[in-house]
């Protein structure tokens, strides 16, 4: 079998390794978001990778040839990591040693076994935003809250870690065929038509081990920055491997498109409901895509709150405590300290009337 092989600013990658061009070394190469670079920790060389802006555009693949194309060369000798607390399934680097469960924080976690085959991803979006940044990200949306529990603003994000998480994206041209009614004086009348509608990048969340309250809250991504796979990106990162598989992904996306359509149609015909739409569907297209995200916590008083960022946009979400329910509380006892004057006060009148 031929050596895969490709040169990407003068870096060689093969399919079992990573390697400085300055040193030679393959240990420690680890990715920067804040450059854009993979760094040598030995002799400091660091190496600009490609971005979408120099033509390195992550190409999406054709569903029906998807088996064909399936592969599990990561580029770099991957180990499968499984946390016996959570069911978490990390991939690392080989030599990439681990003491802790980047979702739970548990340390009961085992490699898995070697003849686990793990699907490579055909694209990528590269963190952008570096781990010293999310402190001042959490701040920033903690400040947009009203009346925040002051203890926040000198809270520090814990356990910090930043993850690549799976996702599919899927591409779809649909015809469709809907059933409904059409409101007249209050009165329905049965239609049906025909529909047709293009999606781009219907967004499905690859795993179902990861229970994370506010991940969905993040994703803002800019699919346009995403890059074609590549070793480098993930250099010193762990990542979620997905649990969905192709399949499942896309059974969970018609569903998306189902209710999409549904409103689309209705919005667009002035009081028509639609009750049943049956849906073919063309030319449809996906990506295994890799995207960043940092999961942390904060404490306060005996709480722990956790932390969605995005690695990308920087969009931040978390439950902040306020001073909402103590205010609440004041509210009810004010009505009922007045409900109680009343009371007293009609008493007194009555007994000064009599």
């Amino acid at each position: 079998m031929s050596e895969d092989k490709s040169v990407i600013s003068s870096i060689n990658v093969t399919s079992t390794d990573i390697k400085c061009p300055g040193c030679g070394t393959s240990i420690g190469i680890s990715f920067d978001p804040a450059t854009g670079t993979i760094t040598c920790p030995f002799c400091g060389l660091s190496t600009q990778l490609p971005t979408p802006q120099e033509g390195a555009v992550a190409a999406e693949l054709d569903f029906n040839t998807a088996l064909q194309r399936a592969s599990v060369d990561w580029g770099k000798y991957k180990k499968l990591i499984i946390c016996a607390n959570c069911g978490g399934q990390s991939v690392y680097d080989a030599e990439q040693v681990t003491g802790a469960c980047p979702f739970c924080g548990s340390t009961s976690v085992a490699p898995a076994a070697e003849t686990d085959q793990i699907m490579v991803p055909n694209a990528v979006i590269p963190f952008s935003i570096t781990k010293e940044q999310t402190q001042d990200l959490f701040l920033n949306f903690v400040k947009r809250k009203k009346l925040v529990n002051k203890k926040v603003f000198d809270c520090k994000l814990e356990k910090v870690v930043g993850i690549y998480l799976p996702f599919w994206t899927f591409d779809a041209v649909t015809a469709s065929t809907y059933y409904g009614e059409h409101i007249e004086n209050s009165r329905g009348k049965p239609v049906t038509g025909k529909w047709y509608q293009n999606f781009d990048d219907i967004l499905i969340f690859a795993t179902n081990r990861l229970k994370h309250p506010y991940i969905a809250k993040v994703l803002d991504y800019d699919y346009k920055k995403a890059v074609p796979y590549s070793p480098e990106y993930l250099a010193g990162i762990p990542t979620e491997r997905y649990t969905i598989g192709l399949d499942e992904g896309w059974d969970r996306s018609k569903t998306l498109i189902a209710k999409k359509l549904k409103k689309d149609i209705h919005r667009y015909f002035d009081r028509l409901l639609v009750e049943k739409i049956y849906s073919n569907y063309y030319n449809v297209r996906f990506r295994c895509l890799m995207a960043p995200m940092y999961l942390a916590s904060f404490t306060v008083g005996k709480k722990t709150y956790p932390v969605a960022i995005n690695g990308q946009t920087g969009k931040t979400y978390c439950d902040v405590p306020t001073y909402i329910k103590l205010l609440i509380i004041l509210g009810i006892v004010a009505l009922f300290a007045a409900a109680a004057l009343d009371v007293l006060i009609m008493v007194l009148v009555h007994l000064n009337m009599g």
